[in-house]
């Protein structure tokens, strides 16, 4: 992975800004190269993002809150005096950018296998910032024009799926015999592995398809791309280095804070001044004994305690050695992995669709298998018979509800940044989710309405856009806790 280091740099000064402006191209040196040279820049800078989609998101989903509950974005949802938000930029400069690039270099040398992998990060990466963001450029985005109109979020979606219809079509056409050449040394996911894309493909499109399934009817379509999906499923896992010794092969979440350039300064991790919240805590003794699973997430404060406080409200007079310490964690170790898309997800995608399939049998084998994964995942798999037993769990069919089924993908999602979907299409509620308060400190202007999505980056969008934010509204206070299309469509609300 050393030797791409450059790469990664070289990619994003000399693409990613061009693609989106357009301006200042030499006429003197080749701005072209071969697929090959951007794959892993791709998928590294989509490691990152990821990395920073979860660190903003697992504040608002209440598994942490900050240890003073003074943090004016953590706590008060304050976005007034943010200079930057980086997931912007991240998606068209970092990903889609080099993704674009590297399918016209693939699609002008017949390269069928690059095509497909570049068709599908893009699609992931437009996902993944939509549901942060809304409206968003994408049909006049990486033309060159230079203020792009916001695409509504509806049309967004379906570009997705043009872009994952479109990889499917050139990952089925791949011919490893006049193809270049995809090894690990290029794909650091499934290592050229045509089969596991297109089962990522279409895991990809079943997340997306649960997003709308409440108000579009296609609970079939999910489970659907599901059964695909299963065809030679394996996760798309990012591994990083153990025992590495610089900032760039780190897991940005480890307790070493990795800082590898500037621009992610601003997504430094604050585990060490983070704390568990009562309503994760509460999800960790469910049984009404703590979780096995608890003790491989985190580990014990020095005084061997695991207490909790509401969100945003600051541990005040409590020693912050009574909280749990939440490094070395399975997924906050140095060394830890980043997966885009975990098997339990697809097993909790395939049980909620099921459940409002009236598949109730499917629904609940598909919600057990999603919690003994996570348990196998964590290293407790022998303690799941034991808890599968307990007032934890569903004990059968007919006890099954969707709370159940929530609950035990929040659990399972721990950090993830896909519990913010989750949590925005069930409106935040009861339903899906028993005890979740709502943050004492948010600001009062909000009128105990939740955070629903991210300002636009104010250094780009707010000073060479003005007219698209403007025609948004999306400099209004209130723009983060105004609902955008899957949310205003959603019919989970209070059910």
């Amino acid at each position: 992975m050393k030797k791409y280091i450059a790469l990664f740099l070289f990619t994003f000064i000399f693409w990613g800004c061009e693609d989106f402006l357009d301006v200042n191209e030499s006429v003197d040196n080749d701005q072209r190269t071969t697929p090959n040279y951007m794959l892993p820049a791709v998928l590294g800078n989509m490691a990152y993002a990821h990395y920073g989609q979860a660190e903003t998101t697992a504040y608002i989903t209440q598994y942490v809150t900050t240890e003073f509950g003074f943090n004016a974005v953590k706590d008060y949802w304050d976005y007034r005096s943010v200079l930057r938000v980086g997931h912007w930029r991240r998606h068209y400069f970092d990903v889609a950018g080099n993704a674009n690039k590297m399918i016209i270099f693939a699609e002008d040398e017949g390269s069928d296998n690059y095509v497909g992998v570049g068709k599908v990060m893009m699609a992931y990466s437009f996902l993944t910032t939509t549901d942060m963001f809304g409206d968003m450029p994408i049909l006049e985005a990486l033309t060159g024009i230079y203020n792009p109109t916001y695409d509504s979020q509806e049309i967004v979606y379906l570009e997705v799926e043009k872009m994952l219809d479109e990889g499917i079509e050139a990952l089925k056409k791949a011919d490893p015999l006049t193809n270049r050449s995809m090894t690990s040394s290029e794909d650091h996911i499934y290592h050229g592995d045509i089969q596991k894309w297109l089962s990522f493909a279409y895991a990809i499109k079943a997340r997306m398809n649960l997003h709308t399934a409440n108000f579009q009817g296609s609970y079939d379509e999910v489970l659907t791309n599901v059964d695909l999906a299963r065809d030679n499923w394996a996760e798309p896992l990012y591994a990083f280095v153990t025992n590495a010794d610089s900032d760039w092969f780190r897991n940005l979440w480890g307790p070493s804070r990795p800082s590898p350039q500037w621009d992610f300064a601003e997504i430094r991790n604050s585990l060490n001044s983070s704390i568990h919240t009562t309503f994760f805590m509460d999800a960790m003794t469910l049984s009404g004994n703590p979780d096995p699973r608890l003790f491989k997430l985190t580990t014990p404060g020095s005084n061997g305690n695991y207490l909790s406080v509401p969100a945003s409200t600051g541990r005040g007079a409590l020693e912050l050695d009574d909280f749990a310490v939440l490094y070395n964690g399975y997924w906050t170790k140095d060394d830890s992995p980043y997966v885009f898309i975990p098997d339990e997800e697809l097993y909790f995608i395939e049980a909620e669709a099921a459940f409002y399939a009236n598949n109730r049998q499917r629904a609940f084998d598909a919600y057990v298998n999603g919690v003994s994964r996570n348990f196998s995942r964590l290293g407790v798999g022998a303690d799941f018979q034991t808890y599968q037993q307990s007032q934890a769990m569903a004990q059968s069919v007919d006890e099954l509800t969707i709370a159940d089924i929530m609950m035990q993908k929040y659990i399972a999602l721990y950090l993830h940044p896909e519990t913010w979907v989750d949590m925005r299409r069930y409106g935040y509620s009861q339903q899906a989710y028993p005890g979740l308060e709502y943050p004492e400190k948010a600001l009062d202007e909000y009128e105990g309405k939740w955070i629903v999505r991210l300002p636009y980056d104010p250094q780009t969008e707010y000073i060479y856009n003005p007219n698209e934010i403007e025609r948004l509204g999306a400099r209004d206070d209130q723009w983060v806790v105004t609902p955008f299309w899957w949310i205003e469509n959603s019919t989970l609300f209070n059910q």
